[in-house]
């Protein structure tokens, strides 16, 4: 048998694959996540150095392997997210009127041209009588304004005579900034 013993050594690029044809327990999920199909078959097809078909055939088997228990981990992962799916929905009420099993269309799909002024937002969502609590005054939605017009639009700032009497200490640098000449 003709093969470089580079490929099945311990860190060698086939050796996960040639573990999963021969010793499958070993593995763990992370070897299986951590192999690259595709790759994997373009060195068993294309190899470095020639290797037996017997040889070839074992390593093929390997890459099925793990294929499989890739599917599997995926169908065990989208089982967990449906199974979460159903419990997050399942206690949530509809109200939808008696007679009805599903929403009429028009209510959950978009028109053609999605226009807001286009946009008919007058549907009969709720019943006869109950209050609509989605409307509101003017007043309500609109900001005042926010400066007083009967004050002084300055404002006067102080400092307490602790900072001043700070400032005048000769240890204290001068950090005035002249106005005048900016």
């Amino acid at each position: 048998m003709f093969y470089s013993h580079t490929f099945l050594a311990r860190k060698g690029p086939l050796s996960t694959v040639w573990i999963a044809a021969h010793l499958q327990h070993r593995l763990k999920k992370s070897h299986y996540t951590c192999t690259d199909i595709s790759s994997t078959v373009d060195r068993i097809m294309f190899p470095e150095a020639p290797i037996a078909l017997r040889m070839s055939g074992h390593l093929l088997l390997g890459v099925v392997r793990i294929y499989s228990k890739k599917v599997d981990y995926l169908h065990q992962d989208c089982n967990v997210l449906l199974v979460g799916l159903r419990k997050a929905f399942a206690s949530i009420a509809v109200n939808l009127p008696e007679g009805s099993s599903k929403a009429p269309p028009e209510y959950i799909t978009l028109p053609e041209t999605f226009e807001l002024d286009a946009l008919d937002l007058d549907f009969n969502l709720y019943h006869e009588g109950a209050p609509d609590n989605h409307l509101r005054s003017q007043e309500d939605i609109t900001l005042t304004d926010q400066v007083p017009v009967e004050r002084d639009l300055y404002i006067a700032i102080s400092f307490d005579e602790d900072i001043v009497m700070d400032l005048s200490h000769p240890d204290v640098p001068n950090s005035r900034v002249d106005v005048s000449e900016h």
